[in-house]
């Protein structure tokens, strides 16, 4: 990165800056362990890697969230509009009066009929989540961190007792930076272009 490091500190400071981030640490370990640039992608991986292996752990209540939020979203369209669905629903759990004969025959009439059970729960669920919602909100006023920070702040954290001869600030912003979302990819880009750019330099010192 063509950078000088005052450019590279405004970047970093961004929320979505990982890639300065990153450039910034590897001129950190460059000057700490007296290494080459190229040399630096290894402790970098060993970095990365150390923040991976707390991924499986922090995405699982997202993770737990997404397929709760799938599952009872498209589950709640045949259970309040489907009669069959409706049906079965109502004798396992509701055994609400089945319609009158003729009250059923189309998906607005079941849904008619379903609403007299689904609205409680779906009512107040929507209720519940938008009261969850506002609290979050008045948190972030008051200086307290949602979970998603906590969990970025725990990360840095970690790598930074893991690495204390780094610069501590460098350190934690990257570990916040890949807290989430592992930059395995982009290491490896950056390794190929950086043995790209030796092959090049070698090149044009022995023509």
């Amino acid at each position: 990165m063509e950078l000088s490091n005052e450019q590279l500190f405004v970047l970093a400071e961004g929320e979505d800056h990982n890639c300065a981030r990153r450039e910034m640490l590897r001129r950190e370990i460059m000057a700490v362990d007296g290494i080459e640039y190229d040399a630096t992608t290894a402790r970098v991986r060993e970095m990365s890697a150390t923040c991976a292996s707390m991924h499986t752990l922090f995405k699982a209540p997202y993770q737990l969230g997404i397929a709760s939020a799938l599952l009872g979203g498209w589950a709640s369209l045949p259970l309040v509009f489907h009669f069959q669905s409706a049906s079965l629903f109502n004798d396992y759990f509701v055994t609400a009066d089945p319609p009158d004969v003729g009250d059923a025959d189309t998906w607005l009439e079941v849904g008619s009929w379903s609403w007299n059970w689904m609205e409680p729960p779906l009512g107040t669920i929507s209720f519940f989540l938008l009261c969850m919602q506002f609290a979050r909100e008045q948190r972030v006023n008051i200086g307290i961190k949602p979970f998603t920070e906590r969990l970025k702040q725990y990360q840095a954290d970690t790598l930074a007792a893991a690495y204390p001869q780094y610069n501590n600030r460098i350190v934690r912003q990257y570990a916040e930076s890949v807290a989430l979302q592992p930059d395995t990819e982009e290491i490896a880009d950056d390794e190929k272009m950086i043995a790209a750019r030796l092959a090049s330099a070698k090149a044009r010192a022995s023509s």
